[in-house]
């Protein structure tokens, strides 16, 4: 049996053991995992927003995923140190949910699909193959990040589905 930890809203995990599986529930938020399967490093953020608004960097570790610019940049330094190959990590993610139906494609509010659009520009600024995604639509997801197989399972409960990608 595996060991799971689990994500909080704006964490983020670093791992290297392979026994352990990595998990978090999103809405809104999107569940982003970069991982080196060749020397064995991966990590999953909780991202929240794309970008801090007042410029100061996050100090704590318990918000360092919180927002997409800060998570991506920490995640690959501390991969790296660990062991992985920059020029092999790849990115897979899931979330970036439309919540309320009052929320329209150019919404302020709408931060499911503007999570989504900033990560996948900040993977491509940083030559990060996002080679797979289970995001959009308006239903929240269980995400888990298997290390040992590099698998993301993605459940929901309201949609009834589960999917490997």
């Amino acid at each position: 049996m595996n060991n799971i930890i689990e994500i909080k809203m704006g964490g983020l995990e670093i791992i290297t053991d392979e026994t352990i599986e990595l998990k978090t529930f999103v809405g809104s938020c999107v569940a982003i995992c970069l991982f080196d399967l060749v020397s064995k490093v991966a990590g999953m953020a909780h991202i929240m927003l794309p970008k801090k608004s007042d410029g100061k960097q996050s100090t704590g570790k318990n918000d360092i995923g919180k927002y997409a610019d800060e998570a991506l940049l920490y995640m690959v330094y501390n991969m790296v140190h660990k062991g992985a190959d920059p020029k092999r990590i790849k990115a897979k993610m899931a979330g970036g949910a439309t919540i309320f139906a009052h929320e329209s494609e150019t919404s302020l509010f709408n931060v499911g699909p503007r999570n989504i659009a900033f990560l996948k520009q900040i993977l491509r600024e940083n030559d990060i193959p996002l080679i797979s995604e289970d995001t959009g639509e308006n239903f929240g997801r269980w995400v888990k990040f298997n290390l040992h197989s590099g698998e993301m399972l993605v459940t929901s409960n309201l949609k009834k589905f589960k999917k490997t990608i």
